[in-house]
């Protein structure tokens, strides 16, 4: 199917972005997002199967998984650790170079900032303050929709985002 490819899943349970993208051109392949349902174990199989089938399809050179972020709640921590785990472990039993990395890091590549300078009231100056998470997303998705034009969900802005964190030729 062509030259290098990468493929990066923003993974989580209930909604695993991904994106196919050639390497060098960052042209995209193929994006989208997988949604499983069910309960927990069985919407973590169904994204693993889906997750190998595209690699089995795209035969992708690099996988790039995202590493999980600390959570408020422990449960969903677990959950979120044993779907990454079992990801990297299951596509590397298939031979994938298996790349996992922090949200952090490819906002950051692709010029996506954590934190903003707000004034506060209190201190009488500039501050640095953490982005919520929705506001992230939302300049992931205007970035993906100005660099692409399409119009993506959330997660497949993000994967599209990872995999081109990646996918350099520059």
């Amino acid at each position: 199917m062509g030259g290098l490819k990468v493929i990066a899943f923003d993974q989580s349970t209930r909604a695993t972005g991904f994106c196919v993208m050639e390497y060098g051109t960052k042209e995209i392949v193929a994006s989208g997002v997988i949604k499983p349902k069910g309960e927990t174990n069985e919407r973590i199989r169904t994204t693993i199967k889906r997750c190998l089938k595209l690699c089995e399809e795209y035969q992708p050179t690099f996988v790039y998984i995202e590493g999980i972020q600390i959570q408020k709640n422990p449960k969903v921590y677990e959950i979120l650790a044993k779907l990454q785990g079992s990801l990297e472990i299951m596509l590397e039993e298939k031979g994938y170079f298996v790349n996992v990395v922090k949200s952090s890091e490819w906002r950051r590549v692709v010029g996506i900032k954590a934190t903003k300078q707000v004034f506060s009231e209190s201190k009488q100056k500039q501050v640095r303050v953490h982005r919520k998470r929705a506001e992230l997303k939302a300049e992931a998705m205007d970035m993906v929709k100005k660099l692409y034009n399409i119009t993506p969900e959330e997660d497949e802005a993000e994967a599209v985002l990872f995999a081109r964190a990646f996918t350099s030729g520059e």
